[in-house]
């Protein structure tokens, strides 16, 4: 991680001299854009001053935002066809790797039902990567399939990236699979370098079609990959000699919690300098997902990968399963989705709950410190067709650079935010952070 220069020190909270008074904690939005109000946006990745960010439905492309002014965020250009906006594909992920001039783009297929997408496309899922030296004018270099076949089918989901020194390394979750476990070592975009696994393959039980691999973390040393599998819980991988991948959690010691149709893990993101995990639980509305009670948060012990430990949950009001039994939950959903973590604080998306700021310097007792549930924007051009029954959609991991957190709500766009509170410190100690890479 890059330190951040003392210029840019947080202004400290002080109280009154003598006075004890509470700290206050809070989220305030330093700018917005709505990004031309059109919906249906996915993930950001932020290269210093510009911000790109995809879509999760084929009607856009990859957005280009100046960032220059972080109280007027721009939309300066887009990334179209040919190369991205195609029919029934998906800019869902993104991330960037400024001093490489570097944008990875992962473009997976979009549904009719779900996502409103087109029923047919031109081009099978894949890895597009960028020269983005010009910041608003990126050049494809290089694409990267990710297949399967009729026996077995394979769609990318999400991926981490890894960095070290020249090395790039893509850790991608690609479910069902088998393999639902893929590294593409991208250093040469042009001659990409490819490791697969799957946990079936060391005694992890594919008992249905939801026993699938979700996402994929990596320990800060590079040497441990979270492996977030719904059905089967959290399970602990040594990938510190690839391209060999050992399982490190026995199947039966994987971290899953009752009842038995939980959703699992959806993602698994450390604390900055700690052995401790925190996973998020996304729960879709019925008929995709479970419904109501929602998914929310919960800590682990990761200091033995044989044996990881829950430790700790946190949940908002509306994921307390007595909120079920009133209001209509149809298209909605309180449930958390994307961390992004420091030492002591984690910053959750959490789709209709907004942004939550939970304080975990004891995951044993998690507190939320700060939210924000912006207001809506008007209309929207494409309201979500599985989760448009309620105005707040946020979805992105969170980005911080400087100080300031930036963070997509899928309807209502991009958000640069200043968290004032108890370890606001700790945004300050590296110049950029997010929760799907080790940047």
């Amino acid at each position: 991680m890059r330190r951040l220069a003392p210029l840019l020190a947080p202004l400290a909270l002080v109280a009154a001299c003598g006075d004890n008074l509470p700290q206050v904690h809070r989220l305030d939005i330093v700018g917005h854009t709505d990004l031309g109000a059109r919906g249906m946006y996915a993930a950001l990745a932020v290269a210093g001053d510009t911000a790109y960010v995809g879509s999760r439905n084929d009607k856009k492309g990859v957005l280009i935002v100046d960032l220059a002014d972080p109280a007027r965020p721009t939309v300066v250009g887009e990334l179209g066809p040919p190369d991205e906006g195609l029919p029934s594909m998906s800019s869902r992920e993104l991330r960037a790797v400024p001093d490489l001039d570097l944008l990875i783009v992962l473009n997976m297929v979009c549904g009719e039902e779900q996502h409103g997408c087109a029923p047919t496309g031109g081009e099978v899922e894949n890895f597009k990567l960028y020269d983005i030296a010009d910041r608003r004018a990126p050049r494809l270099v290089a694409t990267i399939p990710v297949t399967g076949d009729f026996r077995r089918p394979r769609s990318p989901h999400e991926f981490y990236l890894w960095r070290d020194g020249a090395r790039v390394l893509l850790f991608v979750s690609a479910p069902p699979g088998p393999p639902a476990f893929e590294v593409i070592d991208v250093t040469d975009p042009r001659a990409p370098v490819r490791t697969t696994w799957d946990p079936t393959q060391e005694g992890v039980r594919r008992l249905s079609g939801d026993y699938i691999l979700h996402s994929v973390g990596v320990s800060a040393d590079g040497k441990i990959a979270y492996l977030s599998h719904l059905r089967a819980g959290l399970l602990l991988a040594d990938v510190s000699a690839l391209p060999a991948v050992r399982l490190l959690t026995p199947p039966d010691a994987a971290v899953t919690w009752p009842p038995a149709e939980f959703a699992g893990p959806h993602s698994a993101v450390q604390l900055r300098g700690r052995n401790v995990l925190v996973l998020s639980e996304e729960v879709y509305p019925n008929p995709l997902g479970t419904g109501c009670p929602w998914g929310h948060v919960r800590t682990v012990d990761a200091s033995d990968p044989a044996a990881p430990v829950l430790l700790g949950e946190f949940r908002l009001p509306e994921n307390d399963p007595a909120y079920c039994a009133g209001g209509d939950h149809d298209r909605v959903a309180f449930t958390a989705h994307n961390i992004t973590t420091t030492r002591d604080l984690a910053f959750v998306t959490w789709y209709s709950g907004g942004l939550q700021v939970i304080d975990v310097e004891d995951p044993r007792a998690p507190v939320g410190l700060a939210e924000l549930r912006p207001e809506p924007v008007p209309v929207v051009e494409h309201e979500d067709p599985t989760l448009g029954g309620h105005p707040v959609l946020m979805w992105s991991y969170p980005v911080i650079q400087g100080g300031l957190v930036h963070v997509v709500d899928s309807r209502n766009g991009l958000y640069v935010l200043r968290y004032r509170g108890r370890h606001e410190d700790q945004l300050f100690e590296d110049l950029f952070v997010e929760g799907n890479s080790n940047l």
